[in-house]
């Protein structure tokens, strides 16, 4: 978190009323300013303060206090989920816990462009039948970022934001200690691509796979809250995008002859599955499941709360897309219910009422 209080605040509040939430861990690498009081002792009694000595991206994934969980849900600070969306990503991330598992998805796009130039005779030694020289070709192969309109666009994703998914805690330790040292230092100095690192850093140690993704309604509930300042973007947003995706993949080893390449892309949605448009809310990503025999795996045998999630699940695959739809409404304004009060929901009535009366005022 970066001097945005009213946010965080508000992020914590939601996320500290849900069960599966053992600790908040909260990034603070503001040495200039301590942590508000309703932050610092918040009643939930879950909130740790983490401070760091270094503003940098890369603390995100830097453990300075011990985690009581092997799980981990790196969260910015802008971002609402509903609960129950948070544990079925849990869900799938206990079955893989070698997998990052994430709710924002992105791909990479590549691009090959050929030059020729003619050789001097010394290194190619065959001419032609009238005495040429050889022509060389040379083939480039350059990698950009795909937003999430290239993704949707193309039905396949090779990435995930680290701005909401879960990882094993041993993949931070290895992003600090592990990570290619140009890697890291371009992210400290630049200050953007972290996100990019960890996910291609996770794919290269697990033999080029994509991270896994929740369900597509999990992916939906997502409640972005409002910020005057945006920490990204701008008119080079994109272009520093592209080389980071296009260097990291090659530092990484994921590009098309790197040792764990080429990264693998995994569609979004699984259109041979029949079942029509209330499937779709389910199965998304690589590797989808079904939440059919869920009840079986110990951690859900053991879980009141995952036990009633699995059962929703289950009652809500049967349901129409229209029930499905009117269910994630529900959920998604449950999420943002106090911070559309507070008019922290863009294009909202009550954002509207607190920021465009400001700018009249100016």
């Amino acid at each position: 978190t970066w001097h945005r209080n009213e946010q965080l605040l508000l992020s914590i509040n939601h996320h500290a009323k849900c069960e599966g939430v053992a600790e908040i861990q909260i990034i603070w690498c503001d040495t200039q300013n301590d942590p508000p009081d309703n932050i610092l002792h918040h009643s939930s009694g879950k909130v740790k303060i983490e401070r760091h000595d270094i503003n940098s991206l890369n603390e995100r994934f830097k453990i300075v206090l011990d985690t009581p969980t092997l799980g981990i849900l790196s969260l910015d600070d802008d971002v609402l989920r509903p609960c129950e969306a948070l544990d079925a990503a849990f869900v799938r991330w206990v079955r893989h816990p070698e997998r990052m598992v994430g709710f924002d998805v992105r791909t990479h796009v590549v691009e090959k462009s050929s030059s020729s130039s003619v050789d001097d005779g010394m290194k190619i030694k065959q001419n032609d039948v009238n005495g040429n020289k050889g022509a060389v070709t040379v083939t480039t192969t350059n990698w950009k970022y795909g937003y999430m309109s290239t993704t949707e666009k193309s039905n396949s994703y090779s990435l995930t934001l680290p701005r909401a998914s879960f990882l094993h805690k041993d993949y931070l330790d290895l992003y600090i200690m592990a990570m290619p040292r140009p890697i890291y230092l371009y992210v400290a100095q630049h200050f953007e691509c972290e996100d990019i690192a960890m996910s291609f850093f996770v794919s290269s140690l697990t033999g080029g796979k994509p991270p896994l993704i929740t369900d597509y309604w999990a992916v939906k509930s997502m409640v972005k809250l409002y910020s005057e300042k945006k920490i990204s973007g701008g008119k080079d947003h994109k272009s520093a995008r592209d080389r980071c995706v296009d260097h990291f993949a090659e530092l990484l080893g994921v590009k098309e002859d790197g040792e764990w390449g080429p990264l693998q892309k995994a569609d979004l949605v699984h259109k041979d599955g029949g079942g029509g448009e209330d499937r779709i809310m389910f199965g998304y990503g690589a590797e989808p499941e079904d939440w059919d025999g869920m009840d079986e795996l110990p951690i859900i045998s053991s879980s009141v709360r995952l036990k009633e999630l699995v059962g929703t699940m289950k009652d809500l695959q049967t349901k129409s897309y229209k029930d499905q739809l009117k269910w994630l409404k529900r959920k998604k304004y449950e999420t943002m219910k106090e911070a559309k009060k507070m008019g922290m929901i863009e294009k909202t009535e009550e954002w509207e009422e607190r920021w465009k009366s400001r700018e009249d005022e100016t």
